[in-house]
């Protein structure tokens, strides 16, 4: 069962990116790369991919501990939950020193393929995941710490929708 809504999360963290490239089809080139106070929208689009590239590279090493990997408890879930809160917020706080220096030299179409591909990596993933580690905590993330692959995914979705705060504050900024 927890396959399932991990795979229905994986469709809704994919309709809520393709809304993104939706949105952002019809602006210039030039704008998309354009920083203002801080990084680019083309920065914060390549930032999401690397943050999710680097996840699922650390969650396949972490996948080698097999039944070793601990378990998600009480404390787990509730960082998840108030990690979660703070991202919805909107309030700004500095990347962690290896994703922060996201690459703006994308054209729109490049990023979405090479965030298509990194989807396609997490979908495989998803896939060969063994149901008996669903409890398992296979995932590290900043500020959550360590998290079920579900929890994994939802930090994902989670991760993105803050960032669609700082793409809207992006364009008005430039009035767009």
């Amino acid at each position: 069962m927890e396959k399932k809504i991990i795979e229905n999360r994986l469709s809704q963290l994919k309709k809520e990116t393709n809304e993104i490239f939706d949105d952002l089809e019809s602006l210039d080139q030039d704008f998309l790369g354009k920083k203002g106070k801080g990084w680019s929208i083309i920065q914060v689009l390549s930032h999401l991919n690397m943050a999710e590239t680097l996840s699922l590279e650390y969650m396949k090493k972490k996948m080698q501990a097999g039944d070793k990997m601990k378990k998600v408890n009480l404390i787990n879930n509730a960082r998840m939950w108030v990690t979660c809160g703070f991202l919805q917020t909107g309030l700004r706080w500095k990347a962690p020193s290896y994703i922060s220096k996201p690459k703006g030299d994308y054209s729109l179409n490049e990023i979405r393929s090479e965030w298509e591909s990194t989807r396609t990596n997490i979908k495989e993933y998803v896939n060969d995941y063994p149901e008996k580690w669903l409890n398992k905590a296979v995932y590290k993330h900043p500020m959550a710490g360590r998290l079920s692959l579900l929890q994994a995914i939802d930090s994902f979705i989670y991760h993105q929708r803050h960032h669609v705060h700082q793409i809207n504050r992006i364009k008005k900024e430039f009035s767009i």
